[in-house]
């Protein structure tokens, strides 16, 4: 279906609209400025705007009007486009629009959007769903250009952009002979090493860092689950290794096996609420933070 699309805004006095030309600044694209507005989809955790079902089950994804998308043609920045989610408290698709630079653009070509940005990090979080929605959470999608029309200064694209997540989010909580334990710093690592600390976009290949992700927590949660977006790219059976320190300065190690299924597509919601933990005999003043699991 080919999508609507709206036109550029005029100039007085001009009898023919005219793309503006905008000059390169603050990492804004230079040349001549298309208007392009096309639908776009998500499904699962996969962007930005997350929310925890009332079963406590299911994580869904939705829009929302804060988002930015960036748009690329190969490796360059062309421009950025503003998110109108559709009706509804939550609503799963949006309206994406804004100015794309049009130079050496052509009916036929690929281009790559990303939220919220080209370089995506994963260490750092605090073990909540806000803080992944607010910088942890990444998505990629691909559309293809339908027309580049110079008489009302509009791009259209072939379909909609269907958002593809980059991370699952796991529910995490640690227990220690069946009590829980609350973290309040935590390291999580690979067995396979294919735990992904960043990762960065040139606009044909993926560059991944491989490392353990941290996370500091702010306090205790009331429930004891910590959340926390992760990209591990292996397709076999992994293990995950955990360095815990609780907030009264206890330190723990755990294990847990992560089967392939869980790693074969990334954006599934996994609970693992009954991680068993093991106090080590080294208290967590002890500096002994290189211990290897």
């Amino acid at each position: 279906m080919l999508l609507a699309f709206a036109a550029c805004s005029t100039l007085e006095d001009i009898p023919t609209p005219v793309p503006p030309t905008v000059e390169e600044e603050e990492g804004q694209p230079s040349g001549q400025q298309y208007t392009i507005t096309l639908m776009a989809t998500k499904s699962e955790a996969e962007t930005k705007a997350l929310d925890l079902s009332s079963d406590g089950k299911t994580l869904n994804a939705y829009w929302a009007s804060t988002e930015k998308v960036k748009v690329y043609s190969g490796g360059s920045l062309i421009g950025t486009l503003n998110v109108t989610p559709d009706a509804g408290e939550k609503p799963a698709t949006a309206t994406l629009s804004g100015n794309i630079s049009i130079s050496g653009i052509a009916p036929g070509d690929g281009l790559t959007l990303l939220i919220p940005r080209e370089i995506w990090g994963y260490t750092g979080q605090d073990g909540t769903i806000a803080g992944i929605e607010a910088s942890y959470s990444y998505a990629l999608a691909s559309v293809t250009i339908g027309t580049v029309n110079s008489q009302d200064c509009t791009v259209t694209a072939t379909g909609a952009a269907d958002f593809q997540n980059r991370q699952s989010v796991y529910r995490l909580g640690f227990q220690d002979g069946g009590n829980y334990i609350d973290p309040q710093t935590f390291t999580v690592s690979a067995s396979s090493g294919s735990m992904v600390q960043s990762v960065s976009w040139d606009g044909s290949a993926w560059a991944p860092l491989f490392g353990n992700v941290d996370v500091n927590a702010g306090s205790a949660p009331a429930d004891h689950f910590y959340y926390v977006a992760l990209r591990n790219d292996s397709t076999a059976d992994d293990t995950y290794g955990f360095m815990i320190t609780t907030f009264d300065h206890k330190f723990y190690i755990a294990t847990k096996a992560i089967p392939a299924r869980v790693l074969d597509v990334p954006g599934k919601f996994i609970s693992a609420k009954n991680i068993g933990a093991t106090q080590s005999s080294f208290s967590a003043e002890s500096g002994t933070t290189d211990t290897a699991l």
